[in-house]
């Protein structure tokens, strides 16, 4: 049995949360508590799409997951940071359904469409409360995009931080309506931070897909069988990321620098003045990337002659360690 029930945030500006969610049953005993997606449609800030609102959802749902559409400020009420603000409303009232609803609050993830796509990379890059995934379908990002939607906005890509959760993209490089540099540029600032994304640009497509299917297109053009493969890869990419984030949890401390990357040396402050005075290479950022997943056990094999073992030793003994891992 599902529960379906609709929370009012707006009332002048009929904004609101629906959720779906798994009710209790005997059968499912073994489940503990269950992921949340939280579905947010495109729209231009105009409407929201119900292509990209239920369906949704229901998808996700019928995966085994708890979901939700935001409708947020649109049209006549649209406002970037009232849509925000609902956004973060609804994050409040998903940790809420904890008790009666077994929602995992360590796996809410936010999927966006096209507007939608442009404010779930907000809630990712400029909210406090974070979702622990983020997936963007055909996204708007740039604040050239958002001029063209009439809401007031920053450029997105440039709001990117370290702490911006793992983000799954797709969209088409035949988007006709956003152009794939919106794409491009979120993802070349992950790169630049560090955020762990998987990107799945289909040459073929018009935007606003949705799921490509028969049922959701609204002419033939819409019907996309290949875009449709996002959805699996989508699912495969989150079970994949909750695993890895639960595994790092359940790390332990390593007490061995020796097998430390050098990403992780470096990040110690008090760390980074002597490992540049050694590896004053570690300043050009490219070279950084070239080397920052190496542990000085690594640089010694690859580079015996340059990166002596007893020299290194001595440099080893001189960093603070351990810490935990990131």
């Amino acid at each position: 049995m599902v529960l379906i029930k609709k929370f009012p945030l707006d009332q002048k500006a009929n904004t609101s949360l629906t959720v779906y969610l798994h009710e209790e049953n005997p059968e499912f005993h073994r489940i503990e508590q269950r992921p949340f997606v939280l579905v947010i449609p495109g729209g231009g800030y105009s409407f929201c799409s119900e292509r990209e609102a239920e369906p949704i959802a229901l998808k996700f749902l019928a995966n085994g997951y708890h979901a939700g559409v935001l409708r947020y400020h649109v049209g006549a009420n649209r406002d970037f940071d009232l849509a925000l603000q609902d956004a973060e409303q609804s994050m409040a009232i998903i940790a809420g359904l904890t008790e009666g609803a077994k929602v995992d609050q360590e796996k809410i993830a936010v999927i966006g469409f096209s507007a939608g796509g442009h404010l779930a990379a907000a809630m990712s890059t400029l909210s406090d409360k974070k979702p622990s995934l983020c997936m963007l379908g055909y996204p708007a990002i740039l604040d050239s995009f958002a001029q063209v939607m009439h809401v007031k906005a920053p450029s997105l890509a440039e709001c990117v931080t370290e702490k911006t959760p793992p983000t799954f993209l797709f969209s088409t490089f035949e988007d006709n309506v956003v152009p794939i540099e919106n794409s491009l540029l979120y993802l070349r600032a992950l790169e630049e931070h560090e955020v762990p994304f998987e990107t799945h640009i289909f040459q073929k497509g018009k935007h606003g897909l949705s799921l490509g299917n028969k049922w959701n297109g609204n002419s033939d053009d819409m019907v996309d069988p290949r875009f449709a493969q996002w959805f699996d890869l989508c699912i495969e990419w989150m079970e994949i990321n909750w695993q890895a984030q639960a595994t790092t949890l359940e790390s332990a401390v390593s007490t061995d620098p020796w097998q430390a990357s050098l990403k992780e040396l470096f990040s110690v402050k008090t760390n980074q003045e002597l490992l540049l005075t050694h590896l004053p290479q570690l300043t050009n950022r490219s070279n950084y990337k070239i080397i920052r997943n190496l542990s000085f056990a690594q640089l010694c094999e690859l580079a015996p002659d340059r990166y002596p073992k007893k020299q290194v030793t001595q440099w080893l003994e001189a960093l603070e360690w351990p810490v935990l891992k990131a």
